[in-house]
């Protein structure tokens, strides 16, 4: 998979948020340090605080994980896949012969990093109730039921207890580790008697978001009361007043999980649970280390990232906007390169972008045709590679390859995303950024429009299908499979009109008339009157070797018309055409001959101003030698 190295794979979700990034990059690192590959198997899941219909088929993408080749799996179990997703990621995983590290939630039955909850809770209880004497203290706690929750409460009372205070302190509220209960949360803390001194939050989201709601409420923090969080994430530390934390050291996790894989991997010893402890981060919102950042120079730095980056999401909503306007207009999969090279800047600094859409057994691509399980193989449909280092196979390729031989002297390091669109499966990307750095919050906007175009596309190609189907039904005979008088008469006229431009042409009319076919339905039955029908047909369309134009234009009627035609082409037509008869009539055993009469008309196409008129006299002709056979079967009768 991807070159000789060995390849560790991630399942992660929300790598857009900036926690997740921030472990994206310290796994990079890490990997890349160790001579790793790394592959993130990235999950979108529940848009927003509702949408879950993405998330119903995101599983599907397990199917295409080529796991035998993995070396090594770390699972990010810490952040909120939705409980079908990770149900489902387990029971993959439980399948995998390489070993299993997990992030977070305990998993007997695999390795496992964990960040010891209960230690930086019980610091941030010791340092309000020892350091600054607090004995009012609140506990606002995360999901009912969480692993995180439940760890970081018990850890909560533990401290507490361990202070000579009230386990549950002042009172205890129930978040949600998200922004959506701070004003809640504040209400029924300053609805507590007594007042809270100070509240320790369950993790940072939740106490910067209560730090808000409690300054709009006319609460001053930590002037009035103090805050605390867990994790470090990046939001919390540019929060005015800096969020007072526990931070755990992603490098120091990243490396300790590819140090358990290559222990396994070269049979040293490995114990199935490592602690990782975080360090306690006491900032401006609970009134120590005010001066948080070591210079000011520090602090200007923090604060013109952050402003460059909310300038950068800013100018970007103008190309998401744009692309999601360019890829209504989209009639063809490489129209979507298109789009993406003008307006993916957003994205972030990436190498290559792939997109591999599945095929069916005939070789049609997802968006040529409903397919609803990802399929054995894949097509490269979207192929941006600007270091040239990967080699773009040249049709279809395994999906147990995932990703193409990749040159490159260093490690490699792909985000793969799932592509459908509720139970439609298009395929997968696959993104390589530059300088360990994650792809972008616009990431996952671009995968949910490619999917909607691809999606388009598909309903565009399902009425193309259906328009040529529909045209074909109007202008082909459902029995013989030959063109029916409409489509023979469209194709004549449009034919006849280009080379009558032409002036000189020699145009042959030609009309065949089976003989006796109502004797045959009489006597045989329609079955076999039309079973003689397509035989004819069948002979008549193998006579035609000159791009001819043939046709069923009645019930046992049939037209031919060619251009450039000579005398001699013209008998060889009907020579063609009588030795067939012949052979139907010797090989088949019918209890009937299948005869027909023909009449072959030529002429310049400046003799005549209507096609039709060839066919007039070519059927005058052939009534003639209708005549003759009837003459020929009396005299034979008497």
């Amino acid at each position: 998979m991807i070159n000789k190295r060995k390849t560790v794979g991630v399942f992660m979700r929300y790598v857009t948020v900036e926690q997740e990034k921030e472990l994206c990059r310290s796994i990079s690192r890490a990997a890349k340090d160790l001579d790793y590959n790394v592959i993130f198997f990235t999950f979108i899941g529940t848009i927003g605080a509702d949408y879950q219909n993405y998330a119903q088929n995101e599983h599907k993408m397990l199917d295409i994980i080529p796991s035998d080749e993995l070396d090594g799996i770390i699972f990010d179990n810490s952040n909120s896949f939705t409980d079908d997703i990770k149900n489902k990621i387990m029971s993959h995983i439980k399948k995998c012969r390489c070993p299993v590290v997990t992030i977070g939630e305990t998993c007997n039955d695999y390795y496992r990093v964990h960040i010891d909850n209960s230690e930086g809770i019980k610091n941030m209880v010791r340092h309000f109730a020892k350091h600054h004497g607090f004995k009012h203290i609140g506990f606002m706690s995360g999901i009912p039921g969480h692993c995180d929750a439940v760890e970081r409460y018990a850890a909560f009372q533990s401290a507490m207890r361990e202070c000579g205070l009230p386990e549950d302190g002042v009172g205890v509220f129930h978040g949600d580790f998200w922004y959506n209960k701070c004003y809640e949360a504040a209400d029924f803390f300053l609805n507590c008697c007594p007042r809270p001194q100070a509240i320790v939050c369950a993790n940072d989201y939740m106490a910067y978001s209560l730090c808000d709601a409690l300054t709009d409420k006319g609460v001053n923090v930590p002037e009035d009361i103090c805050v605390s969080g867990f994790d470090g994430v990046y939001e919390a530390k540019m929060h005015v007043p800096p969020i007072t934390t526990a931070q755990v050291n992603l490098n120091t996790l990243s490396r300790t999980a590819f140090e358990i894989i290559e222990n396994v991997n070269n049979g040293r010893p490995q114990e199935k649970c490592v602690n990782v402890y975080p360090d306690s981060c006491f900032a401006g919102s609970c009134g120590c280390n005010v001066n948080y950042y070591k210079t000011e120079a520090d602090k200007s730095r923090e604060i013109n990232l952050l402003f460059q980056k909310n300038t950068f999401t800013l100018y970007h909503i103008y190309s998401v906007e744009a692309a999601m306007l360019e890829m209504n207009r989209v009639t063809k999969i490489e129209q979507i390169s298109d789009i993406l090279s003008q307006f993916g800047g957003n994205i972030g600094d990436y190498e290559k972008f792939f997109m591999f859409t599945f095929t069916d057994r005939k070789g049609r691509s997802s968006f040529e045709t409903e397919i609803r399980s990802p399929s054995e193989q894949v097509y490269p449909a979207i192929w941006i590679d600007r270091s040239g280092s990967s080699l773009r196979p040249e049709k279809y390729f395994s999906t147990n390859t995932l990703i193409p031989a990749d040159s490159a002297e260093s490690p490699c390091c792909y985000y793969i995303s799932y592509i459908h669109f509720e139970n439609h499966c298009f395929g997968y990307s696959a993104i390589s950024m530059k300088n360990d750095e994650p792809f972008s919050e616009f990431y996952n906007i671009w995968i949910a429009n490619i999917a909607v175009a691809l999606e388009t596309l598909l309903h565009k190609n399902s009425i193309r299908e259906l328009v040529e189907d529909l045209e074909i039904a109007s202008t082909h005979d459902k029995l013989t499979g030959m063109y029916n008088r409409r489509g023979f008469e469209k194709c004549m006229n449009r034919a006849f009109g280009e080379k009558k431009e032409e002036q000189q042409t020699t145009v042959a009319a030609i009309v065949i008339d089976m003989d006796r076919l109502k004797s045959i339905n009489d006597v045989y039955g329609h079955t076999e009157g039309n079973y003689a029908i397509n035989s004819l047909a069948h002979i008549i369309s193998a006579c035609c070797t000159e791009n001819e134009i043939a046709g069923r234009t009645g019930g046992d009627e049939f037209y031919v018309f060619a251009f450039d035609y000579s005398e001699e082409k013209a008998m060889h037509f009907k020579k063609r055409f009588n030795a067939a008869l012949d052979d139907f009539n010797k090989t088949e055993n019918k209890p009937y001959t299948l005869n027909a009469s023909i009449g072959i008309y030529m002429a310049d196409i400046s003799q005549h101003t209507l096609p039709e008129d060839f066919l007039k006299r070519a059927d005058e002709k052939m009534y003639a030698m209708k005549r003759e056979h009837k003459v020929r079967e009396l005299q034979t009768k008497i």
